[in-house]
């Protein structure tokens, strides 16, 4: 495949993560070409499939037997691991959606035997020069595209463990494809990805409690709200938050996150200068997330969890620090 093609494929997924988020976008301009390059391109990918999930995206995709065939295949084993439950679309929005992840893992497979061509995405093209350079695993893509084919159907997690299985997936096993292009050389840097990945989404978890009910996916442990006296329904209560059986539960969750929190920080023992910069700036937008929780005493229901202005420019800040720090350091 020519040079060009594959410059242009990283130049569009480039643009996909500047769109995205301008402020991760610029902590990944810490890493070297190469790394930056495969950054974007796995983060292009997530964002896609992740769209195709919750319904941003019109999936389109090159329909042929042999794929609708694997995709009743895949919906038979999902309805059987749902417990026979229904998705949580009308069949038609359904079949679409599952079919676009299966053809996109089957595009990476190709992608990882060097069998993509220029007429595909060019998302795939960037990635098939990503699994080149970098030891990447086809299966932490696999497990993220597993992800997102259970928020097909509707979601009730019941215990700890089980958030923390759809967190490892969605969010952790990003985690595991990055570490394998910054580099590491202790096999322990990918425990404290995994629970940075855990940490990290259960804090996306919590801020979208409202938003994800209305998909019928409640992510919070079942039995863990049954223990503080809560049941499922009343996450759709706005006023859950004065209810002190909230205040109880909220204690339990962040204390998690904070035990997943510690683990993570160890991460960047890990990492070169120029490598924990992104993951460091990941990590402190969601514990800037994670305090304003605090100060709201838990409410995540009266308003929107975003970050301010003021904190936006203060990670900026902490970037470019970082980035000084990083280039001072590789230069000693």
């Amino acid at each position: 495949m020519e040079n060009q093609v594959i410059e242009d494929a990283y130049l569009q997924c480039q643009q996909i993560c500047k769109n995205a988020s301008t402020t991760f976008y610029s902590s990944f301009s810490a890493l070297g070409l190469e790394k930056r390059r495969a950054v974007h391109a796995v983060y292009a990918l997530c964002r896609w499939v992740d769209d195709i999930a919750d319904g941003d995206e019109e999936p389109t995709v090159e329909i042929s037997d042999e794929l609708i065939h694997q995709t009743g295949q895949r919906d038979a084993i999902l309805r059987e691991l749902h417990s026979g439950r229904e998705p949580s679309n009308p069949e038609e929005v359904h079949n679409q959606r599952l079919m676009a992840l299966v053809s996109i893992r089957n595009k990476l497979h190709l992608a990882k035997e060097g069998k993509i061509t220029t007429k595909d995405k060019p998302v795939f093209i960037a990635l098939q020069d990503v699994f080149t350079k970098f030891p990447i695993r086809l299966q932490d893509f696999e497990t993220i595209i597993e992800g997102m084919e259970d928020d097909l159907f509707p979601v009730m997690c019941n215990t700890w463990d089980e958030l923390r299985s759809y967190c490892y997936k969605v969010a952790s096993a990003v985690g595991l494809i990055l570490i394998e292009i910054y580099g590491y050389e202790d096999r322990a840097a990918r425990l404290h990805a995994i629970d940075l990945g855990i940490q990290m989404q259960l804090i996306n978890v919590l801020r979208d409690v409202s938003e994800d009910y209305e998909r019928g996916r409640i992510y919070l442990p079942k039995e863990v709200l049954a223990a503080h006296n809560i049941d499922a329904a009343d996450l759709s209560n706005p006023n859950l938050p004065q209810n002190p059986s909230w205040a109880s539960f909220m204690r339990e969750y962040l204390e998690v996150v904070k035990r997943h929190q510690t683990s993570a920080i160890h991460l960047f023992e890990y990492l070169d200068s120029r490598s924990r910069v992104q993951p460091r700036i990941m990590l402190d937008a969601y514990t800037k997330i994670f305090n304003e929780i605090v100060r709201r005493s838990g409410d995540v229901f009266s308003a929107p969890l975003k970050l301010s202005i003021t904190s936006k420019f203060s990670l900026w800040m902490r970037i470019n620090y970082l980035k000084i720090k990083a280039k001072m350091s590789t230069e000693q």
